[in-house]
């Protein structure tokens, strides 16, 4: 078991998931109280790689104190659960992205209808939610929730690390920062070969509106590019050893992610489905959700740059070229 400076001690455990993301990292801390930083889907194939990997630690799910889920995904969140009925361990989360837990799940139908008036046919909306439904108990119910604000210490034997609250990802997303390091836990806040997707969700403070994920997101990045990081540990792939030069390949990424769609609006206007029709080939299933959520995120940043301007057509949103 590797010992990194000042005490802080953990292992990563990497899980399966069904999702074509990947593979997810567990982040097992040894030290007392025996934490997990994300558990992984709620797929059988994923519980049998996590129990493996705690036993090849030294670790019974018996011990697990407290679960920390950086953010309300299910390939995050799913075991959650099944953790706390072995061991009765607390479950913590950030406070925003409690609605995404929720046992009404009102926070997929409020998606559902952000999703159609961007324009996607309500047959692929259907065909999305069934091929979710076809993959088990993918969101499995979770009461009895600690939440996090950001500015909390969890401490253990040693060390302490900080609660960072970084939506962008989510609304609710929160990293775990060990200062006398330098490093991070991440979560999808900060990913090496993928950029994390600024998804499209309702704003929690009013399930009526449309977050602004980018916007959240380029303000993260400004945080994190102000703090002493030296190795960021993500939700997926390999520790990242130059975070400061990958927050500035993200920036570099949005900015030209935007100018692209810049050059795709046209007088006449184009809903975020036609544009993620444009700008992706063969979509299909959730590829169809994160290419809208790319959409409308970097279009939310024209608009701001007044470089786009939306209107409303036949309950839709299209966004064209500012007129003057």
């Amino acid at each position: 078991m590797p010992t990194y400076p000042s005490g802080l001690r953990f292992e990563r455990i990497v899980v399966p998931t069904p999702f074509k993301v990947g593979p997810a990292n567990v982040y097992a801390i040894t030290a007392h109280p025996i934490t997990l930083i994300d558990s992984g889907t709620n797929t059988p194939e994923t519980e049998n790689a996590l129990l493996l990997g705690l036993a090849a630690i030294g670790v019974y799910p018996e011990q697990i104190a407290q679960v920390v889920v950086t953010h309300g995904h299910p390939d995050h969140f799913g075991l959650a659960p099944s953790i706390r009925a072995r061991s009765g361990a607390r479950v913590m989360i950030g406070e925003l992205d409690l609605p995404k837990l929720g046992a009404d799940r009102s926070m997929l139908a409020a998606t559902g209808k952000l999703l159609l008036e961007e324009g996607m046919p309500m047959e692929e909306l259907a065909d999305m939610g069934e091929r979710e439904r076809g993959l088990g108990n993918l969101r499995p119910r979770i009461g009895g929730l600690e939440l996090l604000s950001g500015g909390e210490r969890v401490r253990f034997a040693g060390f302490e690390l900080e609660v960072l609250h970084l939506p962008g990802h989510t609304a609710g997303h929160i990293c775990l920062f060990h200062r006398a390091s330098g490093f991070l836990f991440s979560g999808d806040t900060l990913l090496l070969h993928i950029s994390p997707n600024p998804l499209m969700e309702p704003d929690p403070a009013d399930p009526t509106e449309r977050r602004k994920s980018l916007l959240e997101y380029i303000q993260t990045l400004d945080l994190l590019a102000t703090l002493p990081l030296t190795r960021v540990f993500p939700g997926h792939g390999p520790f990242i050893d130059d975070p400061s030069r990958l927050i500035e390949e993200m920036r570099r990424h949005h900015r030209e992610r935007a100018d692209d769609l810049a050059g795709m609006l046209r007088d006449e206007g184009s809903s975020a489905w036609q544009l993620a029709n444009q700008l992706f080939a063969h979509l299909e299933g959730f590829d169809n959700f994160l290419a809208v959520s790319e959409v409308v995120a970097h279009i939310d940043l024209l608009v701001e740059q007044g470089r786009a301007q939306p209107f409303q057509r036949d309950g839709v949103t299209y966004y064209r070229i500012p007129r003057s």
